[in-house]
């Protein structure tokens, strides 16, 4: 049963407008310090997925969903389905959409620039592949070539998993693609190297070391892809993932699985962190973490070593490091949605996996954390007490909205195929629009949401070309009445 609730607000000098579905029985709870969950809408977008990881927003506000078929995630087969909720109660009108299938199993991360796609899964055999969109939303997507990480003989504990895309530098016609090549072993550093070859993007070739993230240019041409300048952004990393751009100022932000437990492996020697690189340093001197000869221990919070650049924060159990609730082995970052309530529209939201095949209770270390790295301060925003979270792995932040993808509530992604969850998480909040007189302008500033004019409430509304907050306005051609809309 679907049904709506409304707010408005329309006044002298500003007015906003916000529709919201009716809020069901949530399906676990939100807590943290200022948090209220009047504040939210939470619900099941979609259900009964296979492994979802993965996801984008498309142009016309759907989601394209990685998943990953099969009762085990570790011998599925990939595909890429879009999702529509074209009515916006917070529900997938149906199953969704195949844009294509036929991608190789276990498929971990999905990226978007313009129309080109980049999906890949986690370790040898599972190719960076790249997709162009069709005319629309809803139209196929279609392979136009891959990169490989070729892996040498014998096992690598921490393969590659993660992408960011950031647009390049100057270059329009261009992105920063980046990639993760981890540790080969627990708390060693990599001696062995691995290699970079390509199927129809010419130039994406050169060696890699591990411990390490990289970045590759990547040129939309008519002729097609090109890729040139491998670098290696950073090393003196264990199993950095979830890759994540500032809005504004580009800054590269990025966590760091920590070393495992040398007795207990589920008693971590070191903490899980969250790291950045400013952008203007990105490309530049390769960036030294301190892996394995720098970390900070778990609990006691003592710093090893002391070499390389220290993290923002150190993930250590809440509120006692040493008897408190446990978050460990982050897999995906999101920055804030800016439609969030104020305090949770500047920070990160991670989500940590935990107990690598437990869900619900007996997985005490994968809650949904919210992050300020401004303050170094962060908080449980969704529990790890909650019965029926398995790993929350996957996060998508929109405007208004942040989307956390559950790859196997009964926690065993050996077997849980088909038991998938996309939860939908709405702020519920109005956008604000605030006004302020500096000599013969007025400065309009808002939260988010695109600022409109009218001259009377009985006129029609129309939307102020490029404008963006704050925007200053000569009073004598100010319009009688704006608003923000969602």
């Amino acid at each position: 049963m679907k049904s709506s609730r409304r707010r408005a607000a329309i006044a002298t000098g500003l007015g906003l407008l916000v529709m919201t579905g009716a809020v069901g029985a949530a399906p676990f709870a939100l807590q943290g310090p200022g948090v209220n969950p009047a504040d939210f809408r939470i619900t099941t977008f979609a259900s009964g997925l296979d492994h979802p990881v993965g996801m984008v927003a498309l142009d016309d506000g759907s989601l394209l969903v990685a998943l990953n078929s099969g009762k085990s995630f570790w011998t599925s087969s990939g595909a890429l389905v879009r999702f529509v909720d074209a009515d916006r109660d917070g529900v997938a009108d149906g199953p969704g959409t195949v844009l294509i299938s036929g991608l190789p199993g276990g498929q971990t991360s999905l990226k978007r620039w313009g129309t080109l796609f980049f999906v890949t899964g986690q370790g040898s055999g599972k190719p960076i592949t790249l997709l162009r969109a069709g005319a629309s939303p809803a139209d196929p997507l279609t392979r136009i070539g891959s990169i490989t990480i070729n892996y040498p003989a014998g096992s690598w504990s921490h393969p590659h998993s993660s992408l960011g895309v950031h647009p390049t530098p100057g270059d329009p016609a261009s992105v920063d693609l980046f990639f993760q090549l981890g540790s080969k072993a627990n708390i060693t550093s990599t001696t062995a190297r691995a290699t970079l070859t390509n199927d129809q993007v010419p130039g994406a070739t050169g060696s890699l070391e591990g411990d390490s993230i990289y970045r590759i240019t990547l040129s939309d041409l008519a002729s097609g892809v090109s890729a040139s300048n491998l670098t290696r952004i950073a090393r003196g990393l264990r199993n950095p993932a979830g890759f994540a751009f500032e809005p504004g100022t580009g800054d590269f932000y990025f966590e760091d699985n920590g070393i495992d437990g040398l007795v207990n492996v589920n008693e971590p020697t070191s903490a899980d962190e969250l790291n950045r690189i400013p952008a203007a340093d990105l490309g530049g001197t390769v960036e030294d973490f301190g892996f394995p000869g720098t970390y900070t221990t778990y609990r006691t919070g003592t710093v090893v070593g002391g070499a390389g650049i220290q993290p923002l924060i150190a993930f250590q159990p809440l509120p006692d490091p040493l008897t408190g609730s446990e978050s460990e082995g982050p897999n995906d970052i999101a920055f804030a949605p800016p439609g969030f309530p104020p305090g949770l529209n500047r920070g990160i939201f991670v989500g940590f996996h935990g107990r690598f095949s437990a869900g619900g209770l007996a997985n005490e270390e994968n809650p949904l954390v919210y992050a300020d790295p401004a303050t170094g301060q962060y908080f449980h925003f969704i529990g790890n007490n909650e019965p029926d979270v398995g790993h929350l792995d996957g996060l998508l932040a929109t405007t208004t909205s942040l989307f956390v993808a559950d790859i196997a509530p009964k926690g065993d992604i050996g077997s849980g195929g088909g038991t998938g969850i996309i939860y939908q998480i709405q702020s519920l909040v109005p956008p604000s629009l605030t006004w302020r007189r500096i000599g013969d302008s007025l400065e309009l500033t808002w939260n988010y949401g695109t600022l409109h004019t009218a001259t009377s409430l009985t006129d029609a509304w129309h939307a102020v070309d490029g404008a963006t907050s704050p925007l200053t306005v000569p009073v004598d051609q100010a319009a009688g009445l704006y608003r923000v809309h969602p």
